[in-house]
């Protein structure tokens, strides 16, 4: 759920873990994930993941 980090900027590595910490609370509190942060739902692509990866093989 975290980024690589070796390369980023201290702001940066704070949004990761506002970002991750956001997806955690939401999960806990059984409401919905932002979907900029989605990669997959349901066993398909959503959110950022549909956008940035392809199911073709």
């Amino acid at each position: 759920m975290t980024a690589h980090i070796s390369g980023s900027s201290q702001s940066a590595q704070a949004r990761y873990a506002a970002g991750t910490r956001g997806i955690l609370e939401a999960w806990l509190d059984g409401t919905p994930i932002r979907e900029e942060y989605l990669i997959v739902e349901g066993g398909a692509l959503a959110g950022a993941g549909a956008h940035s990866y392809s199911t073709r093989k």
